[in-house]
């Protein structure tokens, strides 16, 4: 795949967990826009791969293809082929995975600061659905992860104890992206159902996607801080008499007021 996201069928199949077969069955039903071609061979890009990704959700839910068809048509109706996709692209502009890193081993091994990567913390990174392994080939699913969690590591914290808070922070990142989905689909996506999903409503409801996930980010950010301000707060509060006794409170003042702490 190249920089812009080409796949060949064979690899469109592989990263929507689908087989060629399939592929192929969704263009002759017209569930799936043809690829660009390029003399004998046809290139897929992301919003094709969002598109298979839609339909496996939708049929997840209970939607026939037959009614796939007729939301993707809603939205293709009198657009040309760089249009058709919008409605994934905008999909897999908010929500598609980071491309990942392959490293080796030994490579991945040494960027943690000396401290010792086991096989179980290996283990335990794939059940997390952090890293692929294939025998020397480690692929890293998100390498922003990896580099704050190198960064976390190089400020002291054990591997095992950030695992351990990742591990935690999932479960929490899910149960938040849960609650968003759920007042997305009571108050967007059923009333458009119920209406029998109207073609002049498609295009508003992929904008209530995009400005949804947006603002759940937004708002998930300014909570964070304001907690994370809070909590430093008290921190500080607790540990004024250990640093008062090492005469340490009013060289830390300053910096303490600037990030707007009271010390």
């Amino acid at each position: 795949m190249d920089d812009e996201g080409q796949m060949t069928i064979e690899e469109l199949a592989r990263q929507a967990g689908t087989a060629t077969t399939t592929v192929r069955m969704y263009q002759a039903k017209g569930l799936l826009p043809p690829p660009q071609r390029r003399g004998r061979i046809g290139y897929y890009g992301q919003g094709h791969l969002a598109r298979l990704r839609l339909i496996a959700q939708l049929q997840e839910q209970g939607f026939s293809l037959a009614s796939i068809k007729r939301l993707t048509d809603a939205w293709e109706s009198g657009r040309g082929l760089d249009d058709i996709l919008g409605l994934e692209t905008q999909v897999a502009a908010v929500w598609a995975p980071e491309p990942p890193a392959r490293l080796k081993l030994s490579d991945f091994k040494d960027l943690f600061a000396g401290q010792r990567i086991t096989p179980a913390i290996i283990r335990r990174a794939m059940r997390m659905g952090l890293v692929g392994f294939d025998g020397i080939w480690v692929t890293v699913k998100s390498p922003k992860l990896l580099g704050i969690g190198l960064e976390l590591v190089r400020a002291g914290l054990p591997v095992t104890e950030m695992m351990d808070e990742m591990e935690a922070l999932q479960g929490v990142a899910d149960s938040i992206a849960q609650r968003f989905t759920a007042v997305f689909e009571r108050n967007i996506w059923e009333p458009f159902v119920a209406a029998g999903l109207p073609a002049e409503q498609v295009r508003l409801l992929t904008e209530s996607l995009q400005r949804l996930s947006t603002l759940a980010e937004e708002v998930v950010d300014a909570v964070l801080r304001e907690a994370l301000r809070r909590k430093a707060g008290e921190f500080l509060a607790q540990q004024a008499p250990r640093l008062d006794r090492a005469e340490v409170r009013d060289e830390l003042r300053p910096l303490a007021r600037a990030a707007g702490l009271d010390l």
